[in-house]
């Protein structure tokens, strides 16, 4: 195989670190020698949002209002999704919530590093993290 994806927020909402790490292992077993790995993560370590800007207007129409607001953890931030949605002349509110890891890019680099890629880190779409690792063959 010479390409793996893995785009959007998808490893954040892997279970544990040692998911993501079962993940690299996984990706490095399929990629043959010069194979490229691309993945995309939101950094919620480097630079954890406080106070109001812990609340994300996502979407909104004339019916429907969505609101993320994120809660720190220590290994996890919890997303809270708060949907407003107009039912005739009333408004429902609904709410839910799921963990999402809280992946240091360095990590993420050093993990895919020690299992032989060479890795470049770069500035994502939407204020992600882009991670390019080429499979050296070792």
């Amino acid at each position: 195989m010479d390409l793996i994806v893995c785009l959007g927020d998808t490893l954040t909402h892997l279970p544990d670190v040692g998911a993501v790490e079962g993940l690299f292992e996984d990706v490095r077993a399929c990629l043959g020698e010069g194979g490229v790995f691309v993945a995309t993560f939101r950094d919620y370590v480097t630079a954890p949002l406080q106070g109001e800007k812990r609340f994300i207007p996502v979407r909104g129409d004339e019916d429907r209002i969505l609101t993320c607001v994120l809660e720190y953890g220590e290994a996890t931030v919890t997303v809270h999704d708060v949907l407003h949605e107009r039912r005739g002349v009333a408004w429902q509110l609904r709410v839910s919530s799921y963990p999402k890891l809280r992946l240091a890019p360095a990590w993420v680099v050093e993990a895919l590093a020690a299992r032989g890629f060479a890795v470049q880190q770069e500035a994502g779409p939407g204020g992600m993290v882009r991670v390019v690792a080429r499979h050296t063959g070792r």
